[in-house]
């Protein structure tokens, strides 16, 4: 591998030691999206600044905060990015009032406060929450049984588009309806018709890079797990041909696999390494370090892709703590 993208993987992996000693009892599908934000800015994570935030949160929230649940982590390693974390918090806790009065009380809604307090200012808060409720209200006009809350953070970063909202659900129906010919998944491949809808080309450009990333992985071996598919729209909007993107994705692949922690019995399943894989060749391009730049096409899906990874995961909890209690 070339020496940036073993840079990167190394930092990736250190940040998780981190990031699972600062809090050893997270869910272990938090660690590498938590790593993940700290190691596509160059940053090492510091376990007692983790901490410190952490205390910032329980000391300004209470136990019965917005931020106690599975976004927690992902906001204590943002905040850990802040020169300011006390004040950074004060913000994104004025944005959720803002935010859940259009999308109600939850943890996704916390999640796009979290998201939205670097791209928003707010005087044009409200204005963006409107326009996420009108195109979360056309995605569920479209999709009823598909579309919930976790549609709330997408909406939100939709809204930041230069698009306007029919030609939004246009592209996203067109690229919806191309990506359910090759995958079954209705969530997953609604998810990725959002994030392709951002992005500048036709709809079955789009889709069919996309289905060529996937199948060239899949002919030399590896098979991407569909429900993960928006990690990998992410990749296919990049600026590089194919051919080296899927070398990029195998690369890391096989760095991953040689260590602690991954591959063996007990070790990170296949699936899940070769996400992380896609998520560290999304970050080798850097589209998003500045957060306050300009909103561009790219950068937006690549966050929305991101943020796509965290519903999973406050999903697969929710389901989690609820079998717990059939149980």
């Amino acid at each position: 591998m070339e020496e940036k993208t073993t840079l990167l993987c190394q930092r990736f992996i250190e940040n998780q030691i981190v990031v699972k000693k600062a809090f050893p009892m997270e869910s272990s599908l938090i660690y590498p999206v938590a790593a993940n934000a700290l190691s596509a800015r160059g940053v090492a994570a510091d376990e007692s600044r983790l901490k410190e935030c952490r205390k910032i949160i329980s000391k300004k929230a209470g136990v019965f905060s917005f931020l106690t649940g599975t976004v927690a982590t992902p906001f204590v390693v943002s905040l850990s990015m802040q020169d300011d974390p006390a004040a950074a918090f004060d913000k994104v806790a004025r944005y959720y009032d803002v935010a859940k009065k259009q999308f109600g009380s939850s943890d996704y809604t916390a999640l796009l406060a979290m998201m939205l307090s670097d791209w928003v200012s707010e005087e044009k808060l409200e204005s963006v929450l409107a326009r996420g409720k009108e195109i979360h209200n056309l995605m569920k006009a479209k999709h009823p049984f598909l579309t919930g809350g976790e549609d709330s953070v997408l909406a939100g970063f939709l809204a930041l588009s230069e698009k306007d909202n029919a030609t939004l659900i246009n592209d996203m129906e067109e690229c919806y309806a191309l990506l359910k010919k090759k995958f079954s998944s209705g969530n997953s491949v609604q998810t990725v018709s959002h994030i392709l809808s951002i992005t500048e080309g036709t709809p079955r450009e789009k889709v069919e890079r996309l289905i060529a990333l996937y199948d060239m992985l899949k002919d030399a071996g590896r098979k991407y797990d569909v429900y993960s598919l928006a990690t990998l729209a992410a990749v296919s909007i990049l600026d590089n041909d194919n051919v080296k993107l899927r070398d990029i994705i195998l690369d890391i692949d096989g760095f991953l696999s040689e260590q602690k922690g991954y591959g063996g019995f007990f070790g990170v399943d296949k699936n899940s390494r070769l996400t992380q894989a896609a998520i560290l060749t999304a970050d080798l391009y850097d589209t998003v370090s500045n957060m306050q730049t300009v909103a561009t096409a790219s950068a937006l899906a690549m966050v929305a892709a991101q943020q796509a990874a965290i519903c999973i995961i406050i999903m697969c909890a929710a389901m989690s703590s609820a079998a717990a209690t059939t149980n």
